[in-house]
This record gives structure tokens, sequence and C-alpha cells, in this order.
């Protein structure tokens, strides 16, 4: 399994969804890249070189978080990935930010976001691929970062952060709504069960 994190972290946040997929019987490795210094197009190439560099072997599962999903996206638009394994998406915006595009429009916003904004938060990614099972967890406790970032309430249901409605992906084939914020999907024992629960079955195209 690989864990990516997502925008202006650096993977520690993780640490604690690490320990207990580890727990519960997972091998897990984590991929850390730099969301303000490069695009979501050169980490999903950075991703690529990082899985070649491990020599995975057997089933591999993704778990991504935010920016981390985007990135994902990428990497198999541009990558021929033949391992078998699924996917879950913790808040990903694939249809875009509004958070992240209200930012954009100061230099502040663009500065704190930087290549994140490039081929990503701007309603950028590519198709999820539709070959894969995919299940996205999303937060519906509205009280987070985003509300102070873009000085607002965001409209509609959302984890603070993303918009219910910007995870959304025809290919997307299972869906688990939470009552917890965007930082409460790395953490909350509930998304963990649900993770688990999702990866257990085994081999999955």
């Amino acid at each position: 399994m690989v864990l990516i994190h997502g925008v202006l972290m650096s993977g520690r946040e993780m640490s604690l969804l690490r320990f207990r997929l580890r727990r519960d019987g997972f091998n897990v490795r984590q991929y850390r890249y730099e969301s303000r210094r490069y695009t979501p197009v050169e980490n999903a190439q950075a991703l690529q070189q990082a899985l070649i560099d491990w020599q995975l072997e057997g089933t591999v599962h993704f778990v991504a978080h935010s920016l981390g999903g985007i990135v994902l996206a990428h990497f198999f638009n541009r990558c021929q990935w033949r391992h078998p394994g699924r996917v879950v998406l913790l808040g990903v915006p694939l249809r875009g930010s509004s958070v992240a595009r209200r930012l954009s429009h100061s230099p502040w916003g663009r500065w704190l976001l930087g290549c994140s904004l490039v081929d990503g938060l701007l309603q950028q990614a590519p198709p999820w691929p539709g070959a894969r099972k995919t299940l996205m967890i999303a937060g519906i406790w509205g009280l987070g970062l985003g509300q102070v970032l873009s000085l607002g309430r965001l409209p509609g249901p959302s984890d603070g952060v993303v918009r219910l409605c910007e995870v959304e992906d025809a290919a997307i084939t299972d869906r688990l709504v939470l009552p917890v914020n965007h930082t409460q999907l790395v953490v909350s024992s509930r998304v963990v069960r649900a993770i688990a629960k999702f990866l257990s079955p085994g081999p999955s195209a």
C-alpha cells in the first residue's frame, strides 16, 4: 500500500494512519513530495520513479489525501500501471477546489499554494480511471481551514476545505460520507476501518 499526502503537508500527518494500517496487516509505504515547489504532473513523475525504486510486487493499493489524489490521477493518466489494486481517496477535489480558486486571486494565496495550482487544484485533474475500483471518503463537518483562508463559509456540504460536490467523478465506484473535517480524514478511526474493509477483499483491477 502506498500513502500519498495532501497539499502543504510532508507525510508526517499520516503517521497515525500508517501505524493503524500496519497494525491491520498492511505493508505501508509513504510517498512524500513538495506540493508548492513542483506541479502535480512533476510529482506524478516522481511517484512513478519511486514505485520503480521500491520494486513493489503483486497487488498495490493506494490511499491518497486531498491533492495527493490529483497527483495520483496524473500518475494513472501518464503511466501504464500494471499492478492490480484498489484506491481510496480522502477528500480529493477531482473537480477543482473553490478554496484554491479564491486564494489564487491574491498574490499571497498564489504564493501559499505555489505549483499545486498548475494542473492541480483549479479543476485541471485528468479524468479518474474507470477500470480501477475506487472508494471516495468525503467529510461533511464544515469546520476547517478553508473557511479561514477563503474568508467565509463554503456553500453546501463540505469538510471545511473541500466541498462535497468537488469530490465527484463518474468513474468513482464507491462512496462514503462521514461527519469529519478535512484534517480528520487522515486521523479518524472510522476512516481507517473503512479503508481496511475496502482493501481487504484482495486483488482487484
